[in-house]
């Protein structure tokens, strides 16, 4: 018989489980929370809803009709619903609400919070310009928040108004 057997110790298997136990956990905690992505998956649906409204409106056949373009962003059964208006053709995206709000107002430097909460309403006339033709900031509230900015020339884009 060899005098000398090979394998590890009890002592060596449990001090390995537990230093796994302590990565796993500090890993885990890394992974972002799925909310962060769908405040993320929200704004980006918003910012392509206005400027399908924008391109829609200087299109000019909503114009033709005497109409404006409109985004409507409304709550609707848990789910935010944007619904782009170009004279008689309509355009429609949802997407799961989760528990985030969406704010807007003219007060570039006011909080998030003390904004107007949704429905909104963005109108483009037949030259793409935001009607009335202001600057509007849109917040997205949730553990992330993330803000928007409607310029008056109708385009939005992700960060702060800068006038």
């Amino acid at each position: 018989m060899d005098k000398y057997q090979q394998g590890f110790t009890l002592i060596e298997l449990v001090t390995v489980i537990i230093l796994l136990g302590i990565l796993s956990a500090f890993a885990i905690s890394r992974f972002p929370s799925s909310q962060s992505y769908s405040t993320h998956i929200i704004s980006n649906q918003f910012i392509a809803s206005a400027r399908l409204a924008q391109q829609s409106a200087l299109s000019r056949s909503s114009v033709a009709a005497g109409n404006h373009t409109v985004l409507d962003v409304s709550d609707v059964s848990g789910n935010w619903q944007l619904i782009v208006t170009a004279g008689t053709e309509i355009f429609s995206a949802q997407v799961e609400r989760g528990s985030e709000q969406v704010r807007f107002g003219t007060d570039l430097l006011a909080a998030c919070s003390s904004l107007t909460a949704a429905p909104l309403t963005l109108t483009f006339d037949g030259d793409g310009n935001r009607v009335p033709n202001q600057y509007l900031r849109v917040c997205i509230d949730s553990t992330v928040d993330v803000e928007l900015c409607v310029s008056p020339s109708g385009y939005v884009y992700e960060g702060n108004c800068i006038p």
